[in-house]
């Protein structure tokens, strides 16, 4: 009769649950991290550098004075705008710009003009209100003007008008994003124009850098929604996955292991409980006893073939007399 197959034994409720958590900790492990890496260069890498390059709150006034549009992969080094912020570019569009300080909104404009007249010994007696700039003329091509190549770029002295002139300008810190919260299509309708004025922020760390759009109190909010869901949900989830392997699973390997353990230790030791070695007298008491049943089986096959040798053979040809 063959032997009757063994039904499996379903699953506790406890086993149940241990099994559903420790899938849900692997999963919450899983996207936390690829979560993370995915953030890094989009939001994480951004925010930080926003804050490292110390942007001015104060927004300065910004004068777009040189436009370029560049082709070929030598010649495209930056971009003021793009939309992608990891493809290659070969063609691109540089603006430039002209800035000045601006004030605080604390005091008047009166008083902040007092204020850097006094620090760059600028000259009161000049007749800024009639300034016209060349590029003010009718006559010029909004679109391909440049400035003049003899104006200098960079910070500028007391007797300048511009705090910096030939500043790159930038929608952001990176200067590239994704639509539709970036579309250069609108950035260079906007600030592409020479002559066009604006605001700007510029950076301490980096005066030619500028970008148009900074809120310090959004960029830190983001950086901390990106660091602080991702990185304690894996660290919560590998203490898990930890704990659970070295202690929840591996009692019950050797709880499931403990009867055959068992077993070993019996046949290792002798019915007193003391381990069988060589030397000890419940090994002697085996060996004699498997040493007797040897004997005896050696004679009894031994006998049967001493009976099968002598036995006259039947032939079967033979006939019963009647």
């Amino acid at each position: 009769m063959a032997d009757e197959e063994k039904l499996p034994i379903p699953p506790t409720f406890l086993e149940k649950v241990l099994f559903y958590t420790t899938a849900t900790f692997v999963l919450l492990a899983t996207f936390s991290l690829f979560a993370f890496l995915f953030l890094v260069p989009f939001v994480i890498e951004p925010a930080f550098t926003t804050i490292f390059m110390q942007f001015d709150p104060v927004a300065a006034l910004c004068v777009t004075a040189q436009v370029k549009h560049l082709i070929g992969a030598s010649n495209c080094s930056w971009a003021s705008c793009r939309e992608g912020c990891t493809k290659d570019l070969y063609e691109c569009t540089q603006i430039r710009v002209n800035y000045k300080l601006g004030y605080p909104p604390n005091i008047t404009a009166t008083e902040y003009e007092t204020l850097i007249r006094a620090e760059r010994s600028l000259r009161k007696d000049y007749d800024y209100d009639n300034y016209e700039s060349p590029l003010e003329s009718p006559d010029m091509d909004m679109e391909n003007q440049e400035i003049p190549d003899a104006i200098p770029t960079g910070l500028q002295g007391n007797d300048s008008e511009w705090y910096f002139t030939g500043a790159r300008l930038f929608p952001n810190v990176k200067g590239c994003g994704y639509p539709p919260i970036l579309n250069c299509t609108i950035f260079y309708g906007k600030y592409k124009p020479l002559g066009t004025n604006y605001s700007c922020y510029y950076s301490r760390v980096d005066p030619g850098l500028v970008i148009t759009e900074l809120d310090m109190w959004q960029n830190t909010l983001n950086l901390v929604y990106a660091m602080a869901i991702p990185i304690p949900s894996f660290i919560i989830s590998v203490i898990y996955l930890t704990f659970a392997y070295f202690k929840i699973y591996n009692t019950e390997e050797e709880s499931e292991q403990a009867p055959l353990q068992s077993d070993a230790e019996a046949m290792a030791t002798g019915d007193d409980g003391k381990p069988t070695t060589p030397g000890s007298d419940t090994f002697r008491e085996d060996l004699a006893c498997f040493g007797h049943q040897l004997k005896m089986q050696l004679a009894n096959e031994k006998s049967k073939e001493g009976f099968e040798s002598n036995s006259p053979p039947i032939s079967n040809s033979a006939s019963l007399s009647g």
